[in-house]
């Protein structure tokens, strides 16, 4: 919760993470994330260290886009607006 908390507060448009505790012993524990200040450091690194791997077909997916962008991901424009 902190460190949702702490994303809200950098990031450049209105972010407001919405609580829904099951319990009260849940809702003391996301309210003593309000005590919780986390440094640069730690905001970065936690989103390293609880990256869940995406497995199949995702890693499959990912491994073959060079080949796709003929060996170069650099040299592909990517579109100004997101396509649906």
């Amino acid at each position: 919760m902190a460190w949702v908390r702490e994303r809200a507060a950098r990031a450049a448009t209105s972010l407001a993470p919405i609580v829904g505790p099951r319990g009260l012993s849940r809702l003391d524990s996301y309210l003593g994330a309000l005590e919780v200040d986390l440094t640069a450091e730690l905001f970065a690194r936690l989103p390293e260290v609880s990256e869940v791997p995406l497995g199949v077909p995702h890693e499959a997916v990912v491994a073959s886009l060079a080949g796709a962008q003929g060996g170069d991901a650099g040299r592909v424009i990517a579109p100004a607006v997101p396509m649906a």
